[in-house]
C-alpha cells in the first residue's frame, strides 16, 4: 500500500519541476477571465450574468494547456508501462495520478478564482460560492482531460483530437457551473446546479480512473 503515497509525492514532485505548465495554465486562466472587467468597464448586472461562463472557459482552457502531460512523459520514460504491469490495482493508480495533477494544476485556479470573482464586484459569501463552483467543476474536467489523454496516447499530434472528445463531454459542466455562479450572485435558488456538479464530481472520480485505465490498457498495447 506504500505505493500510493510515493506515487503521490512523486508526481507532485515531477509537476513542480515542470513549472512551465503551471505557470502557463495560470497565464491563461487570469487573462481570459480578467479580460472581460476591463472591457466591460462598472456595469454590474452585466458583470454578474458574465462570471459564470467566463470562470469556467476559462478554467477550461487552462486545462487544455497541459492535459497532454498527464500521462505522455510516463509512456516516454517507460514508468506507465511499469504500472500497467505492476502487481497493484491499475485503477487506484490512475486515481492517485489523476488527484495529484489536479492539486497541481486544478487547485490553484480555486485559489486564484476568490480574487478574480471580486474584479466582478461579487463580494461575502458569493466568492465562497463561486470558488466551491470551480472546485467541483474542475475535479470532473481533470477526469474528463485525463481520459481523453489517455484515448490518444497513441496519436503522435493529439492536441485537435483530445479538444474534439473534450468539448463535448465537459459542455454540460460548463453549463451548470454557469448557472451555479449565477444563480447563487442573483439570489435564486443554485441547489439543483450544486447537486449537479456534485454528482457529477463523485461519479468522474468513481468511473473516471476506470475508464482512463482501460484506456491507457488499449493504448499501450
Amino acid at each position: 500500500m506504500r505505493i500510493y503515497p510515493q506515487l503521490f509525492l512523486r508526481d507532485l514532485k515531477v509537476s513542480m519541476k515542470r513549472w512551465s505548465d503551471f505557470l502557463t495554465g495560470m497565464i491563461m486562466f487570469i487573462l481570459v477571465a480578467f479580460i472581460f472587467p476591463l472591457i466591460a468597464g462598472s456595469d454590474q448586472d452585466f458583470m454578474h450574468r458574465i462570471i459564470g461562463p467566463v470562470m469556467l472557459l476559462s478554467s477550461l482552457l487552462a486545462s487544455l494547456i497541459s492535459m497532454q502531460n498527464i500521462f505522455k512523459p510516463d509512456l516516454i520514460n517507460g514508468s506507465l508501462e511499469q504500472l500497467v504491469l505492476s502487481r497493484h490495482s491499475l485503477n487506484g493508480l490512475i486515481f492517485i495520478k489523476i488527484l495529484s495533477y489536479w492539486i497541481s494544476s486544478s487547485l490553484p485556479l480555486v485559489v486564484v478564482s476568490s480574487l478574480i470573482a471580486s474584479a466582478y464586484y461579487v463580494t461575502g459569501i458569493d466568492i465562497i460560492k463561486v470558488m466551491l463552483t470551480v472546485l467541483l467543476s474542475t475535479t470532473t474536467l481533470v477526469n474528463i482531460n485525463s481520459l481523453a489523454a489517455a484515448l490518444t496516447l497513441g496519436v503522435r499530434y493529439p492536441g485537435a483530437l483530445m479538444t474534439l472528445i473534450l468539448f463535448p463531454l465537459s459542455l454540460p459542466i460548463l453549463i451548470f457551473g454557469s448557472k451555479a455562479i449565477e444563480y447563487s450572485i442573483l439570489g435564486l435558488d443554485s441547489s439543483g446546479p450544486f447537486y449537479f456538479l456534485t454528482g457529477m464530481m463523485l461519479l468522474s472520480f468513481s468511473l473516471g480512473p476506470i475508464a482512463t485505465a482501460f484506456a491507457i490498457r488499449i493504448s499501450i498495447d
